[in-house]
């Protein structure tokens, strides 16, 4: 089994469904074990489908200042405008996306609006808002059926694009995923030993690039096949979850600082 050296671990983590609750989006279980992360010197990287803007907004609550993942792979930030882009702009995303548009039934978050992202998220107005602001890729309410999914999947990667299911959406972005982003984060950190957090499809490559695969409950991660060298299930959802498997990884890492 993989283990990990104290002064070479980096937790990677997804956000909604894993470190945020699916439904109130709070991470109030968790934050116990975030304050003990950020006492042992572990950094905490964002890995997730949300927007810069939205992880701006909110990442003060966790006292987080490290580097971060947005809209699923398609582009690192580390400080200021310091950034690595893997994926595409959104405009060349839904650019592709319109010429299909006859042939499939669907509707992007720009057809959504305002209104309608509040209506399928349950954000407030404020956040729903900043989920609007997408910089590379397109959430889409799939409203055909499966088999033209299918086809639909093999159209946009003729065009050199990825589908990705959330845990909400099918995300439109540039051939890239968050397993890219965490291997290159790898690198930044000179990290020996990588923890990752997940719970849908769109987290599998984030979790098979780790050494240490945490898969949170939901109904979306039970039947999730996650190949990495070391895998954990939680019997808990969403921050519960990452409490229940992150504690006892840090018991082990750090047996000298115990709680």
């Amino acid at each position: 089994m993989a283990s990990c050296a104290p002064e070479k671990t980096l937790v990677v983590t997804d956000l909604d469904g894993t470190l945020l609750d699916h439904d109130n989006y709070r991470p109030d279980e968790a934050l116990p074990v975030l304050e003990r992360l950020s006492s042992l010197g572990v950094p905490v990287v964002a890995n997730t489908s949300k927007t810069r803007a939205e992880w701006l907004a909110m990442r003060g609550d966790f006292s987080n200042s490290a580097p971060f993942v947005v809209e699923n792979g398609s582009a690192i930030f580390f400080s200021g405008d310091d950034k690595k882009v893997l994926g595409r702009t959104r405009d060349e995303i839904n650019e592709v996306l319109n010429g299909l548009r006859s042939q499939y039934r669907f509707t992007s978050f720009l057809d959504l609006g305002l209104g309608g992202i509040i209506e399928h998220t349950g954000l407030p107005e404020s956040s729903a808002r900043l989920a609007g602001e997408r910089e590379f890729s397109e959430p889409l309410v799939w409203q055909d059926d499966e088999k033209n999914l299918a086809s639909f999947r093999e159209a946009v990667a003729e065009q050199g694009l990825e589908t990705l299911e959330g845990g909400r959406f099918l995300h439109i972005l540039g051939k890239t995923d968050k397993g890219r982003a965490l291997a290159l984060l790898r690198d930044h950190f000179s990290a020996e030993c990588v923890i990752a957090l997940g719970d849908s499809p769109n987290d599998i490559a984030m979790l098979e690039e780790a050494d240490i695969a945490c898969v949170i409950k939901t109904k979306r991660s039970e039947p999730l096949p996650v190949m990495a060298p070391r895998v954990l299930r939680s019997t808990l959802h969403g921050p519960a979850g990452w409490a229940e498997l992150m504690t006892p990884l840090l018991d082990e890492i750090f047996p000298e600082k115990t709680h």
